[in-house]
């Protein structure tokens, strides 16, 4: 089992020992965020060995700040930390290891690292050869539980280096800080610190431009890897012999080897079986996360027995900006041997390529001179053998220094249409080398500018789409334009558009109504809005289906108006509207009972309960009248009146039954209108109740 353990880390490190480079005095921690569509996943790797130690020791705290909500910007956001690891984020107990390697086997390579017990930590009594052995032997560890974290998220999280925070929200911006738990005294460690719009998805590219040459029996592929540093860490190459059903070609992931710092291509030798049979290729990229993204094209060939000389382009030195020195090696075999060869030049991978050299160079020519460069040059060197039989290398890219950036983009122009989409355009840059353009945002000229996008557009339109349910008028825009070597413009001028308006304005008000001798007083209050273009009051009689207009208004709304046309003994409704600039209308309405200006009394009378002990009072409402409120006031011998009892709606009888014998009382009342202000009473009766004989009632 041990053997089979060391075999499987000498693999491992045959594959990753170039992948990782790591400072032992860089006391840190970086930080990479993945965004899906429900969480944020936060992968952090220590720096440096003591770092990665103390972690083990300590754990990790996890903090984050929302900085911006719906584009704006959060004054105290970064005041106010939100702690999403109560208790520090610690690796795997040795246990726990145990359990995982039954599914995860490559998380013994971090079991090992943190808890093995062959490894003795260096201290200052060892010599210095045993000082260097040691700090070897766990820094091997060290590079070991890094790879095999970046190809397991169960492994990564095992190691304390993994955190999902599934608590976001799509319009917010955050700012996560990743810290130890405890640093010692004496120990500085820089927290890894990564900001992030829970809105913006991670989505892993395509690897494009995979190039291959197929030779005798075997094959040469290639595909560029400095755009994806720090995107991807390893890669997965797959063959096919019909194109549908693929395999890797190795057990493990590919890791580039070479010892350049920022290598722009990973190469990649795969042996055929025989020059007649045709193979499919398709590269995809292994994330520090774990995942692995799309596949790229296919690229698709067999074997060429005729002629298996090639060049590979080693190097290109730029002499002052204005002359470029390639040079290349040539394998070749003596059976079929160069015979002349020629340096290509285009401007983009996929052009034209044009002989610089003219005739053909000797075919022990190994560097050649391009006088005159372009500012991107795309190089390929071609062997010519015998029968005219032909050979081409990969393209390889110099630049020039371009330190020029393009002018900023002119005669901004855009519209908001009424569902939210804006469409915006500017003139198009004349510049050659001229790469797109990036789009900005803000809700106001004063506000941060937010991309809406981090790719770059060719086009000089872009559409957008916001919402209107805002108070906020305007939506500002801003465009940048970059050139081939990301050499970013200065902003544009502020393009200022206005949504259109689809909110009611604040409605004006019926404050009260007033109703004198047949006159109704209406009073009113402005809208407080200040986009408002006119005022129109309206006026409906009951029962009636048709509003009309009263008065229209298209200044100031007066404090009152008197309706004089209104009739009396009706109810009527009042409805104030009010009338922004883009046709919106929102509405005021109350009601109000005109009473008839003749005298209206109520007709009382009253007679003997049943039992001969209680008064039974009944009364007839005027015509037109609809009581909301009846007030009965009694009094009793020489007492005064007051009020006995107020009855709601429109109840027209009542039964006294606190009544006395051989006592006078005396009986009248007053109703309130529903709706209005009117009211009326009636006269006042008497009634003596005198028990065994016949009772009197008078009508005062």
């Amino acid at each position: 089992m041990k053997t089979l353990r060391l075999t499987v880390l000498f693999l491992i490190n045959l594959f990753c020992c170039g992948s990782f480079a790591f400072s032992q005095t860089d006391n840190s921690l970086t930080c990479l965020a993945l965004v899906k569509r429900d969480s944020v996943v936060l992968r952090w790797v220590p720096n440096s060995i003591p770092v990665w130690q103390t972690g083990n020791k300590y754990g990790y705290v996890i903090k984050r700040y929302t900085i911006a909500r719906d584009g704006a910007f959060i004054p105290d956001g970064l005041s106010n930390a939100e702690m999403l690891t109560p208790n520090p984020l610690k690796p795997y107990s040795n246990d726990e290891f145990e359990i995982l390697t039954l599914s995860e086997p490559n998380s013994a390579i971090v079991r090992d690292a943190i808890f093995g017990n062959e490894f003795q930590s260096p201290t200052e009594s060892n010599n210095f050869i045993g000082f260097m052995k040691g700090y070897n032997d766990l820094e091997v560890r060290f590079g070991f539980a890094l790879f095999a974290c970046d190809l397991s998220p169960k492994i990564a999280r095992a190691a304390g280096l993994r955190f999902t925070d599934r608590n976001v929200l799509p319009n917010e911006r955050y700012a996560y800080s990743i810290s130890l738990a405890n640093i010692p005294d004496g120990m500085e460690v820089e927290p890894a610190v990564v900001v992030l719009d829970a809105g913006l998805l991670t989505n892993l590219p395509v690897i494009n431009d995979v190039e291959a040459i197929f030779l005798d029996r075997e094959v040469k592929l290639r595909w560029p890897i400095l755009l994806f540093k720090g995107i991807f860490t390893a890669y997965i190459l797959e063959k096919s012999v019909d194109g549908t059903s693929f395999a890797p070609v190795s057990g493990l992931p590919l890791v580039n080897l070479t010892e350049k710092d920022n290598p722009v291509y990973f190469v990649y030798t795969d042996s055929l079986i025989n020059n007649d049979i045709q193979i499919w290729y398709r590269v995809k990229g292994i994330s520090p996360f774990g995942e692995t993204g799309p596949v790229s094209d296919l690229i698709k060939g067999k074997g060429t027995p005729e002629f298996t000389a090639y060049a590979v382009i080693d190097s290109a030195e730029v002499i002052e900006n204005n002359k470029i020195v390639i040079r290349w090696r040539v394998s070749e075999r003596e059976s079929a041997p160069v015979t002349g060869i020629s340096v290509l030049r285009s401007g983009t991978p996929d052009g034209v390529f044009e002989s610089l050299s003219g005739k053909p160079l000797p075919s022990n020519a190994r560097m050649y001179s391009d006088v005159r460069p372009r500012l991107s040059n795309y190089y390929k060197i071609l062997l010519v053998g015998r029968n005219n039989l032909k050979s081409l290398s990969f393209p390889y890219l110099v630049q020039t220094v371009d330190n020029d950036p393009p002018s900023a983009p002119q005669m901004l122009t855009g519209k908001v249409d009424s569902s939210g989409i804006v469409t915006i355009a500017w003139k198009k840059n004349s510049e050659s080398d001229l790469l797109g353009y990036k789009v900005f945002v803000a809700n106001s000229p004063d506000e941060e500018f937010v991309s809406l996008s981090h790719e770059i557009s060719k086009q000089n339109v872009c559409h957008d789409t916001i919402s209107l349910n805002t108070l906020t008028q305007k939506i500002c825009y801003r465009v940048v334009a970059f050139d081939k070597t990301y050499n970013g413009s200065e902003y544009s001028e502020i393009l200022q558009l206005t949504r259109p308006d689809t909110i009611c304005p604040a409605p004006a008000v019926i404050t009260r109504i007033d109703v004198f001798d047949g006159n109704v007083i209406i009073h009113l209050e402005k809208s407080p809005a200040n986009d408002i273009k006119s005022y129109e009051l309206q006026r409906i009689t009951e029962n009636d289906t048709i509003f009309i207009v009263l008065k229209s208004w298209k200044d100031n709304l007066p404090e009152s108006f008197n309706d004089a046309s209104a009739g009396p003994g009706r109810n009527y409704y009042y409805l104030l509207k009010t009338i922004d600039f883009t046709g919106n209308v929102s509405g005021n309405k109350r009601n109000v009972y005109v009473p008839d200006t003749s005298p209206k009394t109520i007709k009382l009378s009253a007679k003997y309960g049943v039992s001969g002990r209680s008064v039974l009072l009944m009364w007839d409402m005027p015509a037109g009248f609809q009581p909301a409120k009846t007030i009965i006031y009694r009094g009793k011998e020489k007492e005064p009146v007051t009020i006995l009892i107020t009855l709601e709606g429109v109840d027209q009888v009542f039964e006294d039954n606190d009544i006395e014998m051989d006592l006078t009382y005396t009986y009248r009342m007053k109703v309130m209108c529903k709706g209005s202000n009117a009211i009326v009473t009636s006269g006042q009766i008497s009634v003596s109740p005198v028990l065994n004989k016949t009772s009197e009632i008078k009508q005062n």
